[in-house]
């Protein structure tokens, strides 16, 4: 539901180039103002779960370094 909203919320910030696009009734214009907005909203996304996947391996690392292989935080904070 957050990544609809996101994209929601992307889109809906782009509708007055959209209405401009219309505006002006060129196609590429038009085109532009309705993809470009999807474009960044997927590399945007995309950088957010790359991001998300390396800091979860790196921590798994961490773990795996000092004994603690597959605990959560959530786990260890239940042994103190």
């Amino acid at each position: 539901m957050n990544d609809l909203k996101n994209f929601i919320l992307a889109y809906f910030s782009t509708v007055s180039s959209v209405f401009a696009a219309v505006e002006t009734r060129t196609l590429i214009t038009i085109i532009s103002a309705i993809v470009l907005p999807i474009i960044f909203f997927t590399i945007g996304k995309t950088v957010d779960v790359l991001l998300q996947i390396y800091l979860n391996r790196r921590r798994r690392g961490r773990n795996a370094a000092i004994g603690r292989v597959g605990e959560t935080e959530r786990e260890r904070g239940k042994e103190r």
